[in-house]
C-alpha cells in the first residue's frame, strides 16, 4: 500500500496512522502578580520610551489613532 493509499484509507485524514495521540500539553506556569516595584519600573521604562515620541510622517493621518501618553492623575 502506498502512502497516498494509506492516507486516503483513513476516514478522516489525521496523519496519525493507528490513531496515535499527540503528546500532552506542558504544565501551565503559575501566574505571579507583579510587585509594586516591578510595576513602577515597567511604567518608568514605558514613559522613557515614549518621551519625545512624535508622528509627523503623514500630516493628513487621523492623529487620534496614534499612541499618546496621558497623566494617570
Amino acid at each position: 500500500m502506498t502512502p497516498l493509499e494509506r492516507l486516503l484509507a483513513e476516514a478522516i485524514p489525521t496523519g496519525t496512522f493507528g490513531h496515535a495521540l499527540p503528546p500532552p500539553p506542558p504544565e501551565p506556569r503559575p501566574i505571579r502578580p507583579w510587585t509594586p516595584e516591578e510595576q513602577a519600573q515597567h511604567v518608568a521604562d514605558l514613559l522613557a520610551a515614549l518621551d519625545g515620541w512624535v508622528w509627523d510622517e503623514d500630516e493628513r493621518a487621523d492623529q487620534r489613532r496614534h499612541l499618546r501618553a496621558v497623566d494617570a492623575a
